[in-house]
């Protein structure tokens, strides 16, 4: 399941605290191309993120949104 979400703090070992539409605020940590060229989140960037099916509360970000 993929759902974009807006990042709302920087947290160390390159996790993120998200926002989703639905206001549940997640964590992710980053993954694939976004962990490979070291791409810089900022809190207020909008972000896509891929969640597992066995724990909503968790994900991993695909990529950057504009």
């Amino acid at each position: 399941m993929t759902v974009e979400a807006v990042v709302v703090e920087e947290l160390p070992s390159l996790l993120f605290r998200l926002e989703l539409p639905n206001k549940a605020v997640v964590l992710a940590h980053g993954a694939g191309a976004a962990k490979r060229n070291w791409v810089r989140l900022l809190p207020g960037d909008r972000v896509e993120v891929e969640f597992a099916e066995h724990d909503p509360t968790r994900g991993r970000i695909v990529r950057k949104i504009g």
